[in-house]
């Protein structure tokens, strides 16, 4: 029925009557994944306002959670998908998408990016009713533009599309600061723009447990006893982990002790390997598509986590590993990492595409193992002070009672 409150549940709330005694604001996904499904039951939990999560992905088999996707356990939600689709340009919704968008009664609407023609008609619709809007993006200004024709015309195009979104919209909330950079480039005035990061919730790490350590690498077939550098991304050419392969192999760090795991599949895993040669299994090692607690302690366990992305609007690894102690490697262009990575003390930058650069830093985190450890109550804390401010539990429901309060 595509609509629910639980995995267990069959009740449908109806969306055309009101919240009770609540604001609802209808957020607009791509898909259901762990991050805003946690996100949206902790906003919930709060009881400010009613989060209805509108996926714009067909309703999971089952309702069952898998390694990248969950259900909401205490969130009204809707699947407004249709069929299967590998982006968000081929999906299909339901032919009654707009129809019950219409029919909702709701207070506010948040929309996760402008990369579809649907969402752009919720703003416009929602213009034309006098309901207030906000558009959560993940842009970076960062590798926007590489000097190419393409990328000339891209920004053309975008100057003429952001226009009419900033137009449309009461509230812009990119996640970084590299984000409030693209918005304001593209027209939009600071006041309309409000810096509310992804959720990343991570305990506060406690004492390094090594047996739990020895434990959790092993059940993914890694020594214990090496030095771990650790990597969560999907094998595309823009995670940059030809550079990765590259640095690691001129610095012989295999033969010092060290391993270099990457969680995540893609298209690139072949030729990946191929690259690595005879590193691979020996000092390299593809861990596959793990689940997102496995990667979560990866993180927390590893002496040093890499993202050499050529582009990450935002990079939401780089806040949990930072969260969980750990020191971050990662190119300039990481959305994430250019404001919680502080080189030297809660890790280091490499210039973006650079394979020398990158070897540079590399050979700077390895070299001194033991100043990896040093750095980690400073990594907790940069964390904890830029998420205290920027969580999106703090920013978004300032925005939505900003943005409300003067509706009856």
């Amino acid at each position: 029925m595509g609509i629910g409150v639980s995995s267990s549940q069959t009740h449908q709330p109806d969306l055309a009557v009101p919240a009770a005694g609540r604001r609802r604001v209808l957020w607009f996904h791509n898909e259901a994944n762990h991050y805003f499904v946690a996100m949206l039951d902790a906003l919930n939990a709060q009881g400010q306002a009613q989060y209805v999560g509108m996926f714009l992905c067909p309703r999971p088999e089952g309702l069952r959670d898998s390694a990248l996707t969950a259900i909401p356990k205490n969130s009204p939600f809707m699947f407004l998908g249709s069929a299967p689709a590998h982006d968000v340009a081929g999906r299909t919704l339901r032919t009654d998408a707009r129809a019950l968008v219409q029919a909702a009664v709701f207070d506010m609407a948040i929309v996760g990016g402008y990369d579809s023609a649907f969402k752009r008609w919720v703003l416009a619709h929602c213009r034309a009713r006098k309901i207030p809007t906000a558009v959560f993006a993940d842009s970076n200004i960062k590798a926007e533009f590489d000097g190419s024709a393409k990328s000339f015309f891209r920004r053309a195009v975008k100057k003429v599309l952001l226009r009419k979104i900033v137009r449309q919209t009461d509230q812009i909330l990119p996640a970084n600061s590299s984000g409030i950079e693209y918005w304001r480039y593209y027209g939009c005035p600071r006041e309309k723009i409000s810096l509310s990061t992804y959720y990343s919730q991570v305990d506060a790490p406690v004492a390094t447990d090594q047996a739990g350590r020895a434990a959790m690498l092993q059940q993914v077939g890694l020594d214990p006893e090496k030095r771990l550098i650790f990597t969560g991304a999907r094998l595309v050419r823009v995670k940059g982990l030809h550079l990765m392969i590259e640095a690691f192999g001129r610095l012989g760090l295999a033969d010092k002790g060290w391993v270099w795991a990457i969680a995540g599949g893609g298209p690139l895993e072949a030729e990946l390997k191929q690259q690595a040669g005879a590193l691979n299994g020996h000092g390299l090692y593809f861990l596959g598509v793990l689940n997102h607690s496995q990667t979560k302690a990866l993180a927390a366990g590893c002496d040093v986590f890499v993202l050499p992305s050529t582009y990450e609007p935002h990079g939401i690894v780089i806040s949990e590993a930072m969260g969980a102690g750990t020191p971050v490697i990662a190119s300039d262009a990481c959305g994430a990492a250019i404001d919680l990575v502080e080189p030297g003390k809660t890790g280091w930058l490499f210039t973006n595409g650079s394979a020398d650069d990158l070897q540079r830093v590399l050979k700077a985190a390895t070299d001194n193992p033991a100043t990896l450890a040093d750095m980690r109550p400073a990594c907790r804390a940069k964390y904890e002070a830029w998420y205290g401010q920027y969580s999106p539990l703090v920013a978004v429901p300032k925005v939505v009672a900003r943005l409300t309060a003067g509706l009856p």
